[in-house]
C-alpha cells in the first residue's frame, strides 16, 4: 500500500478515534509543569476513576478538560481487557490474551505506546546526526530542544490532520464541543523555553506524560510492570526513561565534551546513550508484545504506525 494510503488509513481508523490519547498526554505534560511526577506515578496501579483522575488533574469545574478525562477513562479504558499471566514449566513467561493484535480494544494503547517510543526516536535521530565540528560553537542542548520540538509538532499535525479525515470522522470532529486541533498545539506551545535547564524538563515532562498515559492503559489490563524486560539484568528500562542520569545528565554531558573538543569522554558518553537507549527500546518493544498477546513483535526502532516525513525533512 502507497504510504500516503497507509497515513490516510491511520488517521481514520486510528490517530482521530484515539485522539483522546493525544489529549491525555498533553494535559499530563501541563499537570507536570507544578506536579512532581513521583506524586503521580503510582497511580495507575489504583485504577483510578474519572472523578479520581479530574481531582487529581485539578481540572474540576473546567467542562471541556473533565470531558476528555471522562472519555478517556469511561470509554477508552473500559475497552481494555486484563491479560491473564501465567508461568509455564517454571522458566519462560507466556503471555495469553483472546484479543486480536489489531483490535479496536487495544489500538488507543498501540498509539501511546507508538507516542512514547517516537519520542525516544527523535532523541536518538538528533545524537545520530550531531556533527561535533559543526557544534562546538553552538548551544547543543538549544539544537536538541528545537529538533525535539519540531519532530514532535511534526507528528502531532499529522496525527491531528483535518485535511485526509473521512467524512464520517469529519463529522464527529465537528461538534461543538469538541477541543480543536490548533487548541491542543497552542497548549503544547504556548511557552517558549529560554534557558537549558528548561528545555531538558519540557522534553522530560513530555516522556513522563506519555509513560504515564501507558501505565494507566496497562493497570487497567492488569499489567503493572509493562516495560520491565531488558537485556541487562540489573537495568529498570521504565526509571531509566525518567532517569536524571539518563536525558537529563547525559545529554548536557555530550554538549560539554563538544564544545570542550574532547573526543574521548564524548566517545564514552555516547556509548552510554547507546546502551542505554537499547534497552529502553528494547522494554518498549517487549510493551507492544504484551499489549498484543504476541502479535506484534517490533524489532529496535522499528515503529507500528507510519511517520510520515518526520525524518524526511
Amino acid at each position: 500500500m502507497p504510504e500516503s494510503n497507509v497515513i490516510l488509513n491511520e488517521i481514520n481508523k486510528v490517530f482521530i478515534p484515539c485522539r483522546t490519547v493525544l489529549e491525555m498526554e498533553i494535559l499530563t505534560a501541563l499537570l507536570l509543569e507544578n506536579k512532581n511526577f513521583d506524586d503521580i506515578k503510582h497511580l495507575p496501579e489504583s485504577q483510578p476513576t474519572s472523578k479520581q483522575l479530574i481531582n487529581a488533574y485539578q481540572v474540576s469545574g473546567i467542562d471541556a478538560l473533565e470531558r476528555i478525562i471522562s472519555h478517556f477513562t469511561n470509554v477508552i479504558l473500559n475497552k481494555l481487557k486484563p491479560i491473564v499471566m501465567y508461568q509455564r514449566d517454571f522458566k519462560q513467561r507466556f503471555r495469553m490474551s483472546n484479543v486480536d493484535a489489531y483490535s479496536k480494544t487495544r489500538l488507543c494503547l498501540f498509539l501511546a505506546l507508538h507516542r512514547l517510543k517516537l519520542k525516544f526516536l527523535v532523541i536518538k535521530r538528533f545524537i545520530g546526526e550531531l556533527i561535533p565540528n559543526e557544534l562546538r560553537h553552538v548551544n547543543v542542548i538549544e539544537e536538541f530542544y528545537k529538533f525535539y520540538y519540531e519532530k514532535n509538532e511534526m507528528n502531532l499535525k499529522l496525527m491531528l490532520s483535518t485535511k485526509r479525515m473521512s467524512e464520517r470522522v469529519k463529522n464527529l470532529m465537528e461538534r461543538d464541543d469538541v477541543i480543536e486541533n490548533s487548541d491542543l498545539l497552542n497548549a503544547l506551545s504556548f511557552k517558549v523555553h529560554l534557558n537549558d535547564k528548561e528545555r531538558i524538563k519540557f522534553i522530560m515532562r513530555d516522556i513522563k506524560a506519555s509513560l504515564f498515559i501507558c501505565r494507566l492503559m496497562f493497570a487497567k489490563m492488569d499489567v503493572i510492570t509493562p516495560f520491565s524486560k531488558s537485556k541487562e539484568l540489573n537495568v529498570n528500562p521504565e526509571r531509566m526513561m525518567v532517569s536524571q542520569d539518563f536525558i537529563p545528565e547525559l545529554i548536557p554531558a555530550i554538549s560539554k565534551s563538544i564544545r570542550e573538543n574532547n573526543p574521548r569522554h564524548l566517545h564514552t558518553l555516547l556509548e552510554a546513550f547507546d546502551f542505554m537507549m537499547e534497552n529502553v527500546f528494547e522494554s518498549i518493544n517487549n510493551a507492544f508484545e504484551i499489549a498484543s498477546g504476541g502479535g506484534i513483535v517490533l524489532d529496535g526502532d522499528e515503529t507500528m504506525f507510519s511517520l510520515g516525513n518526520v525524518f524526511s525533512v
